[in-house]
């Protein structure tokens, strides 16, 4: 999984007690223990032992019985010539079904596990989106708050150039309008941070949430990884693994139906007693049924025409997880050019063009709609920084989920 550099804990008021930021690592785990999702897939696990330890055992034995020839007319009224017969009776399969359908039974286990482990994966990036949401929206609402008090501090600032006559009455206006609309900005990074957060709780469950912030270095350094490498790991994760399991399933189908070409034998042998002449005797019975290789070929052809489909469909399904990761690759590596554009070039040149702004407004040479216009490009560059930094990481979550092997995500 995608690893964060993480800041360290911090001292919140939660519900009147101090609490400790929560980290990614945490939240994921958190989520791994409760969720609803892997809680099903573990008991769909389960039943598919059951089912394929059912499957393997042997035929059963049959008990039965018969009584003739009693309760009729004439010489067969009561049961003084009546015939009474116990049978025990047994299928005995031929051509390996029995093993055959053990294969198949742990076929539908692999699958399984292999679906158990899909789903945690998708808990995994999932919470780990959920969590960057709330890491960039906590950093959009600090950057908001940093507006709303630079905007303050310049209509005060611009009240007293009023009052002195030096600036006109529309200034005022002018910064009155502007400090309006970052306290508007500000509500909205506000509500939408509570809205992740509520989003990130509902990971493990939670109904209301149980945490001060999340801690996370959003615009640390990252390292871009190499996309054949990357590439080259689509073979082996789960998603690529279901179709090889699905062809597996199938060909177990494709062997057990092609065992019951040879058809089974019910055997049974019982006694019977014989009222009448006061003596007992063994009866035995022998059936076999016709038709089988009839249904059996037909189930092949089946099985046969599903394994096709199925390997067309695994052609289909790496070509578009290809598609997919590439896509996903080129949105990194533009936001990764993007940040450093903008950490580097655009928003260094931005604070330097507000002070100089400052200093100008300060001296009368600059109106406060210039100072207004340098307060603003700056936010709003910062504000698309924290975006850029936010879709860097999300994107490397993305391709985690993508590229990560079986082994990667099992407990």
């Amino acid at each position: 999984m995608v690893v964060l550099a993480f800041a360290g804990t911090c001292g919140l008021a939660l519900d009147g007690r101090a609490a400790e930021a929560l980290r990614l690592d945490e939240a994921v785990a958190r989520a791994l223990d409760a969720s609803p999702l892997l809680a099903a897939e573990a008991a769909a696990l389960r039943a598919a032992d059951s089912r394929a330890a059912r499957e393997a055992l042997s035929t059963p034995l049959t008990i039965g019985g018969e009584l003739e020839n009693f309760a009729g007319t004439g010489a067969l009224s009561g049961t003084r010539l009546a015939e009474t017969t116990f049978r025990v009776g047994k299928r005995i399969e031929l051509g390996g079904k029995q093993a055959a359908r053990r294969a198949l039974g742990q076929t539908h286990v692999l699958r399984q596990r292999n679906t158990a482990a899909l789903a945690r994966a998708d808990v995994i990036a999932l919470t780990s989106l959920r969590f960057i949401q709330v890491l960039a929206d906590q950093a959009r609402l600090a950057a908001a708050k940093e507006r709303t008090a630079f905007a303050s501090k310049a209509r005060n600032e611009v009240a007293r150039w009023v009052q002195a006559g030096r600036n006109p009455d529309s200034d005022l206006a002018a910064a009155d309008i502007t400090l309006a609309d970052a306290e508007l900005s500000e509500e909205h990074a506000a509500h939408e941070l509570l809205a992740s957060r509520q989003t990130l709780a509902a990971s493990w469950g939670g109904v209301e949430v149980d945490f001060a912030e999340v801690a996370g270095d959003l615009e640390g350094p990252t390292t871009l990884p190499n996309f054949d490498s990357l590439a080259a790991r689509l073979a082996h994760t789960p998603g690529q693994r279901a179709h090889a399991l699905e062809a597996e399933e199938l060909s177990a189908q494709r062997a057990l139906a092609h065992a019951m070409r040879r058809p089974d034998v019910d055997l049974s042998l019982g006694v019977r007693r014989l009222q009448g002449l006061d003596d007992q005797g063994l009866v035995m019975s022998v059936s076999v049924p016709l038709g089988s290789k009839v249904r059996s070929t037909l189930a092949v052809a089946e099985a046969d025409a599903l394994l096709a489909a199925s390997a067309a469909r695994a052609d289909a399904a790496r070509s578009e997880r290809h598609q997919e990761l590439f896509e996903v690759f080129q949105e990194l590596n533009h936001a990764a050019v993007e940040q450093a554009a903008l950490s580097s070039r655009m928003l260094p040149r931005a604070r330097q063009a507000l002070t100089l702004s400052q200093q100008g407004f300060e001296q009368g040479r600059f109106t406060f709609l210039a100072l207004s216009q340098a307060q603003r490009t700056l936010f709003d560059l910062r504000v698309r920084q924290i975006q850029a930094a936010a879709l860097l990481r999300s994107r490397l979550i993305q391709i985690e989920r993508l590229t990560t092997s079986t082994t990667d995500i099992t407990p």
